[in-house]
């Protein structure tokens, strides 16, 4: 018997989410993302109205989710899009009975998306209008992740600090801390693109890494017990994906700074099915797994900057 009342239904056992997790759980054939934040339980349905990738293996904040493809965020009390108003996802009751989950689902009709708007773009440094997200801040072209790739970050600090070319810094991109190398001096202009229109920051640059810091990250680099983790990772994402029959090929993966985060980073179409494997991956680990394309940037940050991770899908 899964129900005592009309419109509740048994999710699971309160010990499936530990404080801070997340888990995707299949209810009357709808997919649903539940985390505990604080003590606290949210429900949301789990894909993304953008792409449908898993929400459950994006990065949270106290009360919000970033999708770990694209880094679009949403409040999981409302449900609502925090950076692209008038998208939203369904929002779920879901309370603890003893040792067990309860959850009363919303109707599926309002999972719609709220006046629809015009595509937006998808591609990393993508133009935005006005120069909003670089008010109060100087931009640094910074190289950064196993791929190489190079983005302009804004530093809002109120100090201001110097940096040499080729210094190491620490700086936030939607996949979480990572370690770059600075490439140009600080301006204070924003940056754009051959139709003058202005460049979306690829993240944040946070301050020079210090010298045990950098030693630190040079050691791990080298660390042979970090890559063989990492090695039985892809080992293990790979026999999943064959497993479900996904086209894609995996090429690397990295731990980024701090160790919370694995990237793995493959070759081919990005589907759901990515999210919902990074999700699984990560469950019994001290960190997350996400998925990265090696065509694509990690997504750029949104004015209010995001701490997610994933998978750049530009499909």
């Amino acid at each position: 018997m899964l129900t005592v009342e009309k419109t509740s239904q048994l999710l699971g056992r309160s010990a499936d989410i530990a404080e801070g997790g997340s888990l995707m759980i299949a209810v009357e054939g709808r997919e649903i993302a539940v985390f505990r934040r604080d003590g606290r339980l949210f429900a949301i349905d789990d894909h993304c109205p953008h792409k449908k990738a898993s929400l459950a293996g994006g990065q949270c904040g106290e009360t919000t989710v970033a999708c770990p493809w694209h880094g679009w965020q949403f409040d999981l009390r409302t449900g609502e899009s925090l950076d692209h108003p008038g998208f939203r996802v369904a929002t779920h009751e879901v309370e603890e009975r003893g040792e067990e989950l309860w959850i009363r689902l919303t109707d599926a009709a309002q999972s719609e998306v709220s006046g629809q708007q015009s595509e937006i773009s998808d591609q990393a440094n993508d133009e935005v209008p006005g120069v909003d997200d670089w008010a109060e801040s100087v931009r640094c072209l910074v190289r950064y992740g196993t791929m190489s790739w190079a983005g302009y970050f804004r530093h809002r600090g109120e100090r201001p600090i110097s940096l040499r070319h080729g210094e190491r810094v620490l700086v936030q991109t939607t996949r979480g801390a990572e370690v770059g190398e600075v490439l140009s001096s600080f301006s204070a202009e924003p940056p754009r693109n051959d139709e003058g229109k202005i460049i979306r920051p690829a993240g944040e640059l946070l301050r020079p890494l210090n010298a045990m810091e950098s030693f630190e990250h040079t050691r791990r680099q080298r660390d042979a017990q970090l890559r063989e983790q990492v090695e039985s990772v892809i080992s293990e994402a790979a026999r999943r994906i064959a497993d479900r029959g996904v086209a894609i090929d995996l090429v690397d993966g990295e731990m980024l700074f701090g160790d919370q985060t694995l990237v793995l980073y493959f070759l081919g179409p990005p589907t759901a099915d990515l999210g919902r494997l990074a999700t699984e991956l990560g469950q019994g680990r001290e960190y997350k797994v996400v998925f990265n394309s090696i065509i694509e940037q990690p997504a750029a940050a949104s004015s209010g900057g995001c701490g997610s991770g994933g998978c750049g899908c530009s499909t």
